[in-house]
């Protein structure tokens, strides 16, 4: 913040609209090339960076947002906790068909394997469809609501699949 503070005031410097940069408070000294790359490296890892989502990055949270829906192939994107890279990674996640009855169940099943990754027992979740926070159990037993939710919350007839 301090650098980008400093680049403004030279701004106003240069335009005239304020004082001479010697009134200024003291500015950072200018970072050499490598330490520039580490900190642009280290800002694009995330390092030092909170989790975006959740207050416990190990647990999850997460948006799902279908890209292709086909026949018998789709891809949707996933952002969220990464258990691997432990940090929040978008993910390009592909769907088949399969032996399931069509590529929409297919992907709802693909998309509840993903929360129970992460969550086994109540959830919950932002639902644009409703517009409202909903409170959904990842449980073994449950899989035929939050199937049939998920189906509505993304596939419901008469509006295009969004981002959730």
């Amino acid at each position: 913040m301090a650098y980008v503070e400093a680049q403004r005031r030279a701004r106003i410097d240069l335009a005239g609209r304020s004082e001479p940069a010697e009134a200024a408070p003291s500015a950072p000294a200018r970072e050499d090339a490598n330490a520039r790359a580490n900190r642009i490296a280290a800002a694009n890892l995330g390092v030092g960076n909170k989790p975006a989502m959740g207050a416990d990055p190990r647990r999850g949270g997460g948006i799902f947002e279908i890209k292709r829906l086909g026949y018998d192939y789709a891809e949707f994107a996933f952002f969220g906790w990464n258990k691997e890279m432990r940090r929040n990674t978008a993910q390009i996640i592909e769907v088949r068909k399969g032996s399931n009855s069509d590529i929409r169940i297919a992907v709802v099943r693909r998309m509840i394997d993903i929360v129970r990754d992460h969550e086994q027992g109540d959830f919950t979740w932002e639902s644009h469809r409703l517009g409202r926070v909903v409170t959904m159990s990842a449980r073994q037993r449950d899989t035929a609501g939050l199937e049939a939710f998920l189906m509505r919350e993304f596939f419901e007839e008469g509006r295009p699949a969004a981002r959730r």
